[in-house]
């Protein structure tokens, strides 16, 4: 193992040992990395890692061992991206739950190129699969990476026209790398690793819960510039992401057909709040990304400008 690796199975035994509380392991890694070679394995010194965590010694080696045989078997092309590595996502730094590490697998420096997240239900309409794709080309051919969560139906339809158009697209998965979910996608998860990027936030030893894909959503949308839902259910999956990106200040897209939909409340919710946006049509998504981003640009400036006065009085 190399020494970013060691330093996440590190932090991945703090966590562990902690009940898989990351607040405190993260606290706890800080104080180590001014301290210790947080890239020695941890046994080397357990007991300061013990200290700073506040658990007993045994505990800690108990949870190191557990650890350890998936980071051992993990495959060699992962790349382990920390905080202060160049990779790095920078977008996604100030937003809650923001991971110590990322576990990559393809072409990593995709993590930092603009992206839309293109997201909705597993259970699409002809109407939905058609939009996901015009929306996935569409976004593709204005050179954003297409962003997608790996799921069943809108996803697949989202990641399978970016490969097919030649668009690079970014999976963000609900489990570690090791993993597949749903099983039907193994074949695409390997497809995108050898012509996008797989990301996780999850370590190979960590068992999958079915709040990381509620994780993984919070992450896909700190990574992209925008979301975009093209069809989804009340409480689903894609709408929560539309509440994440709203709260971290992004774009979020959806159709003019969801508003149309009586069947479903929450495109009456988003819709006439900031930074939302109703399309007709998929070409419009790249077209109002680029005009409300210019926007944004133009009022910092001017912002910046009349800062820039005030001192000079």
């Amino acid at each position: 193992m190399d020494k970013t690796w060691y330093q996440a199975l590190n932090y991945e035994a703090l966590v562990r040992a902690n009940k898989n509380s990351e607040a405190k392991a993260q606290e706890a890694f800080a104080k180590a990395l001014t301290l210790l070679d947080t890239t020695e394995s941890l046994l080397l010194h357990l007991g300061e890692y013990a200290l700073l965590l506040g658990v007993e010694e045994t505990l800690l080696s108990k949870a190191y061992g557990a650890c350890l045989p998936a980071f051992e078997a993990m495959d060699s092309s992962v790349q382990v991206l920390t905080w202060e590595h160049p990779l790095w996502p920078k977008q996604v730094n100030s937003f809650a739950y923001c991971p110590r590490f990322l576990y990559v697998r393809g072409n990593a420096s995709l993590l930092s190129q603009p992206s839309i997240s293109v997201i909705g239900t597993r259970s699409p309409s002809l109407e939905g699969k058609k939009s996901a794709a015009l929306s996935a080309y569409a976004i593709g051919k204005k050179s954003y990476v297409v962003a997608s969560g790996l799921a069943l139906g809108i996803d697949g339809v989202a990641h399978k026209t970016a490969l097919d158009s030649g668009f690079p697209t970014i999976a963000v998965l609900g489990t570690p790398l090791t993993s597949c979910y749903p099983p039907e996608h193994a074949q695409l998860q390997e497809e995108i690793a050898k012509r996008g990027a797989l990301v996780s936030r999850f370590a190979p030893s960590s068992p999958t819960q079915k709040w990381f894909f509620l994780l993984r959503n919070r992450l896909m949308s700190a990574l992209s510039l925008a979301s975009v839902v093209v069809e989804d259910r009340d409480g689903g999956g894609a709408v929560r992401q539309a509440a994440f990106a709203l709260e971290q200040k992004k774009y979020l897209f959806f159709y003019q057909s969801s508003l149309d939909n009586h069947s479903f409340l929450w495109p009456k919710e988003f819709a006439n709040r900031p930074r939302v946006f109703v399309v007709k049509q998929a070409s419009d998504i790249p077209r109002v990304l680029e005009k409300a981003e210019k926007t944004r640009q133009a009022v910092g400036k001017v912002v910046q400008k009349s800062v820039q006065l005030e001192l000079d009085i």
